[in-house]
């Protein structure tokens, strides 16, 4: 048997229209309508225009953002703060790591001793066992990797002959300085 279609709500639709600054999406996903049948009820009753916050568009121009985009308190388009918010979620995951490995059996008594779900205490012994901490410190090494290749701007070779020359400047491998003059003007 098909659901009975329930009723559209457009007298509270028109007035969201008129007085909300969301937009008409929002308001399609929440009167549970097509944005196509506001539009074209707004057309053909003839609703007043929308407030003019709602009618801007996201972007205005394909020109680049100017301000920083801030993502989990990160500003998303400095690859520095990235990878610094990177490391710092890997070292983290490494502690939670070392914690679970350290404590392993006690945590294994616990699980045992308070879950009564056998679905549940059966994943959860899965989670804490050795296969799963290793797939956890593989994905952690790879993130690592990955986190130090994409602050490099330059490619591999280029690192290379970067830390090498570092090593050669200083010690005993350092090149030698030219001769030196000793004069006497007295």
């Amino acid at each position: 048997m098909a659901d009975e279609k329930k009723p559209i709500d457009w007298p509270s639709i028109r007035s969201d229209w008129s007085q909300s600054d969301k937009s008409i999406r929002w308001l399609a996903d929440w009167y549970q309508v097509s944005e196509s049948a506001i539009r074209k009820k707004a057309k053909q009753e003839g609703w007043p225009d929308r407030p003019e916050k709602a009618r801007k568009p996201v972007r205005t121009s394909d020109a680049p953002r100017t301000e920083p985009v801030m993502m989990a308190g990160v500003d998303a388009t400095d690859p520095e703060q990235i990878v610094g918010k990177g490391h710092n979620l890997i070292f983290r995951l490494l502690d939670e790591l070392d914690a679970t490995t350290t404590h392993h059996t006690q945590l294994a008594e616990m699980i045992e001793a308070h879950e009564e779900d056998p679905r549940r205490r059966a994943a959860m012994m899965k989670a804490i066992e050795l296969p799963g901490r290793a797939n956890v410190i593989k994905a952690l090494a790879t993130a690592f990797k990955t986190w130090n290749e994409a602050q490099a701007p330059e490619g591999k070779k280029a690192q290379r002959q970067a830390n090498a020359e570092k090593v050669a400047a200083a010690g005993r491998f350092a090149p030698r300085g030219g001769p030196k003059l000793a004069v006497n003007n007295g």
